[in-house]
């Protein structure tokens, strides 16, 4: 019986690794338990050890219930070839039965499995097997296996697996779940970024204590940084932040992040990491991202990922620390206002409406915005301006933009200098509305020859209407 048990159980932990379990998993039994679908799993593998025309291993035999399909090579051998296709014909019906009776690995439901129309002499029932069987599914029986521990390294790296190891911990009283937290702290760095274990590692991570987490901090000093950037280790690192209460594993975890913060900003992954950082700690916590900001602004802030984060540090950033962003923008502005992502910083900042800001800003930019409103990503900054800037700024500006009929003209034939006369007639006052109208009336005949003429036109001839009235 031991012998049956061990072996039942070993072939188990082979087919749960194996492709047509990871798709069985997937597709069936999502709704239940894991106690149900560990006994399914246990009942389906017994099945399968006695079925004789289902012996081609563990991928055929699941192709075999999938399509329907029996193995030609374990049927018998007769020797007329019309018996062959006869026979062949009758297994072949046999095992088109629905699903409720012959079973597969995508079908199994708790207690639908009976093979009762297959032959009852080529399927006898082994109370021997059965028994072990309904012991390995109780989830109690399951931590002592014929007086050996578990396998937890393997386990832990199988999703049915991990899952067994998961309810073991939550169970208090459970013997087993000191060893498996033992284990899984000795093999915490690997497991961290395997796409199965790093689940127990977030769980396991949470029932450590301070000492615990302090020493696995100081033996992954090295793996940590570069599981902050993987794709399996950044959840870790997020649970590492999202539960780090105490001040020395806090500040011993910033230490650690200080070392690829700037990788964090232009990473995908990383860019989680930091976001954790900003909604579980302070922004005293947190005045190691920003100095990484002061120093790598430029490199951070024309990154397609670190011009979000740049963003969302001003959304968390306090007085000074968002004195400081500003500042760099300030140095940076006409490279910014030209970038494809560096403009979205600077609207960012102008969105905050702090008028410190948006007058500095605009006196950067004093003289240029006629050449900004005819490029890409410059014309948005000055369609910002324009509706943030004080009456006596907007003033300003528009005497520059549309000093002489010529400037006029030109912006109205441009495919982004059209919006900044429409933002114009939005914002401008009644005076200067009458002056824009007067001007883009010169060029209405040949507007309408242009690429874009017709939805300027449009758009152009209801703000002039409104003018009117």
């Amino acid at each position: 019986m031991e012998e049956q048990h061990t072996e039942i159980f070993q072939d188990f932990l082979a087919w749960s690794d194996s492709p047509c379990h990871m798709e069985y998993y997937d597709c069936s039994l999502s709704q239940l338990g894991w106690e149900s679908s560990y006994s399914n799993d246990l009942q389906w593998l017994s099945q399968w050890k006695q079925n004789p025309y289902l012996t081609g291993g563990y991928e055929n035999s699941f192709e075999s219930l999938s399509t329907l399909q029996p193995s030609r090579r374990n049927l018998p051998i007769i020797s007329s070839i019309e018996s062959k296709r006869d026979t062949f014909t009758s297994y072949h019906n046999q095992l088109r039965q629905p699903c409720d009776s012959i079973p597969s690995p995508r079908h199994i439901t708790k207690g639908a499995l009976s093979l009762q129309n297959m032959d009852s002499s080529t399927h006898r029932s082994d109370p021997v097997i059965d028994n072990s069987i309904q012991n390995i599914s109780n989830p109690s029986n399951i931590t002592l296996l014929n007086g050996h521990s578990l396998d937890i390294c393997k386990l832990a790296k199988q999703r049915h697996g991990c899952q067994v190891l998961l309810h073991q911990l939550q169970l208090s009283s459970c013997p087993i779940a000191q060893e498996i937290m033992e284990t899984c702290c000795l093999h915490f760095g690997i497991w961290m970024k395997h796409p199965i274990a790093n689940f127990l590692c977030q769980h396991v991570w949470k029932c450590l204590s301070e000492k615990q987490r302090m020493d696995i901090l100081r033996s992954y000093l090295e793996i940590l940084p570069r599981a902050a950037l993987h794709t399996y280790g950044t959840r870790v690192v997020q649970v590492m932040i999202s539960t780090c209460g105490e001040r020395e594993s806090k500040n011993y975890l910033q230490s650690i992040l200080s070392t690829v913060a700037k990788s964090l900003f232009k990473d995908v992954n990383g860019a989680h990491v930091i976001q954790h950082c900003f909604l579980y700690w302070s922004s005293e916590d947190n005045q190691f991202l920003y100095r990484t900001i002061r120093d790598n602004f430029l490199e951070i802030a024309t990154h397609r990922q670190g011009c979000c984060m740049i963003q969302t540090s001003m959304d968390f950033a306090c007085s000074s620390q968002l004195d400081d962003i500003a500042t760099s923008i300030m140095e940076h502005i006409f490279i910014l206002i030209h970038d494809a992502f560096g403009n979205y910083v600077v609207q960012h900042i102008l969105d905050s409406q702090n008028p410190q800001y948006i007058q500095g800003i605009m006196k950067k930019l004093r003289g240029h915005w006629y050449e900004m409103s005819m490029e890409k990503f410059s014309s948005n900054i000055t369609e910002k301006c324009l509706q943030l800037a004080e009456e006596t700024q907007r003033w300003e500006m528009i005497q520059e933009i549309a000093k002489d009929c010529s400037n006029i003209g030109n912006l109205l034939h441009d495919a982004y200098g059209n919006y900044v006369i429409q933002r114009m007639l939005q914002v401008a006052s009644p005076a200067q509305k009458m002056l824009l109208k007067e001007y883009i009336e010169k060029y209405w005949n040949t507007l309408s020859r242009s690429r874009y003429g017709k939805q300027i036109q449009y758009n152009l001839e209801k703000l002039m209407n409104s003018i009117n009235c």
